[in-house]
């Protein structure tokens, strides 16, 4: 029993790899920095002027494109440790536990060098955080090379989990003026960005414009973005993204003039590289579309209401279910703000999440905040399934969501959202108009989680009490 209570404990964290550092979003804390586990990545108002034409990219997707985007579905699974089987978080339990015992033995002023940086990691992959801050800044402070950025990457990861946000973002600033802007950097700087922007922590904003100039010039050089020491990289497309976040948190704030130029600075800065790849310019104009859905009507979504999944029997799910089923709408009434959740039926999170949200709505009706999940049946082409087990698939996916506040939306109304990660958050104001669009962390809807701040931010501060939740 107790070990079932660990491992329920240890599902709380969401994990994902980039750079070479391994990222877990904690519950009731934002994305940050774990563990360093080698290098290698594994495979997971005024309205802005239109933006500039980019590069032309090739007209089809390269054999690699075609396979990440085939595996994407499989890695947004495999990113949520609740996923994860019984013999996995046993193996990742085990790992955690020889860390810290080994890291508790060690004492960093015997190591040096390269010992002294992989103590670091050691300790992070053991969560002894202050331990793993020790031995990063001993690495750092005997300039040692070659693994600079990574332990200043560790040192941010361990300071956020000592709730040392102030001391992380100096440390940040630190990096970036003492290290080049490669892939490390970015990649520790983007989690770092969006831990601060979860916990409603304004320094989000501040940090991402002390890095406008330097991702601006990286955009400009029209190449992914690669490690100086390691093997990590950061596609164009990523990095686009990541850019962008500086623009659409300058529009949360009513800043619109200044996001404007900063989506300008970008746009051009990337239309100085070459050509884009497929896939770049897939994420690109992903976030393009997010972008321009600020400030304006959601567009118009044919939604359907899941009262008693049917047994589909057509050859479309999604056009049996119509058919089948009563429909619903989004709107008029769209109550001081309506909170919308996009995914595909294939996420097993996302589902989750539906209970959290539909609890969320019922504590905020009196105010009232409307929440709603948007499912899309979608067919995942890494998912080799008969068409009999594709629709045993979806009854199910749809039996998960019944009894909260769930519908099913045309998939091709999803995706024209520019919708490419999971879950995705959409919040409208009372006049319907989008006024935030993002990926969401598992505890949105927690009683401190990100879409409470996200109301009270669009409201400028305005709003009687932080928005309830269950």
């Amino acid at each position: 029993m107790a070990k079932r209570a660990k491992s329920a404990r240890s599902r709380r964290a969401l994990v994902s790899w980039r750079g070479s550092h391994l990222f877990v979003k904690l519950s009731g804390t934002a994305m940050v920095l774990a563990a360093c586990l080698g290098s290698g990545a594994w495979a997971s108002g005024q309205q802005p002027a239109p933006p500039p034409e980019s590069p032309s990219a090739p007209s089809a997707l390269t054999p690699g494109e075609l396979y990440k985007q085939a595996m994407h579905p499989l890695d947004v699974v495999r990113s949520s440790m609740d996923n994860w089987s019984d013999t996995e978080m046993s193996a990742f339990l085990v790992g955690v536990r020889m860390a810290k015992e080994a890291c508790g033995q060690a004492s960093p002023e015997t190591y040096g060098g390269d010992d002294l940086y992989d103590l670091a990691r050691l300790c992070s992959l053991g969560q002894d955080w202050n331990a793993a801050n020790t031995a990063a800044t001993r690495y750092l402070d005997s300039r040692a090379e070659p693994h600079r950025t990574q332990a200043f990457a560790l040192s941010i990861n361990a300071l956020m989990h000592l709730n040392g946000a102030d001391l992380a973002v100096q440390t940040a600033h630190s990096m970036m003026e003492n290290q080049p802007f490669d892939a490390e950097a970015a990649y520790a700087l983007r989690y770092l960005k969006e831990a601060l922007e979860q916990a409603g922590d304004p320094s989000a904003a501040y940090l991402a414009q002390s890095e406008h100039a330097e991702i601006v010039k990286a955009l400009q050089n029209g190449t992914a973005l690669k490690a100086a020491h390691g093997e990590a990289v950061m596609s164009l497309g990523t990095l686009y993204e990541s850019a962008m976040e500086l623009a659409f948190w300058q529009r949360y704030r009513h800043r619109d003039a200044d996001a404007a130029t900063t989506a300008n600075d970008i746009d051009e800065a990337l239309a100085k590289g070459a050509a884009l790849s497929a896939e770049d310019r897939l994420r690109i104009e992903a976030v393009r579309t997010q972008y321009a859905l600020l400030g304006k009507p959601l567009p118009a979504l044919k939604t359907t209401a899941v009262d008693e999944p049917p047994r589909l029997k057509g050859k479309t799910a999604a056009a049996q279910l119509s058919r089948s089923q009563p429909p619903a709408q989004i709107g008029p009434d769209f109550g001081a703000a309506t909170v919308l959740v996009v995914f595909p039926d294939w996420c097993p999170q996302c589902r989750k999440m539906m209970k959290a949200l539909t609890e969320f709505g019922a504590a905020n009706k009196t105010t009232p905040i409307h929440a709603y999940g948007l499912m899309f049946l979608d067919d995942p082409a890494a998912l080799d399934q008969t068409a009999e087990e594709k629709r045993a698939a979806h009854e199910q996916s749809l039996r998960d969501v019944q009894g909260t506040n769930t519908l099913v939306v045309d998939g091709k109304d999803a995706r024209a959202l520019g919708i490419l990660d999971f879950p995705l958050g959409i919040v409208l104001d009372h006049e319907g108009k989008v006024r935030f669009v993002g990926v969401l962390p598992a505890d949105a809807f927690s009683g401190n989680g990100y879409i409470g701040k996200v109301l009270v931010r669009m409201t400028g501060g305005a709003a009687a009490s932080t928005p309830q939740a269950p």
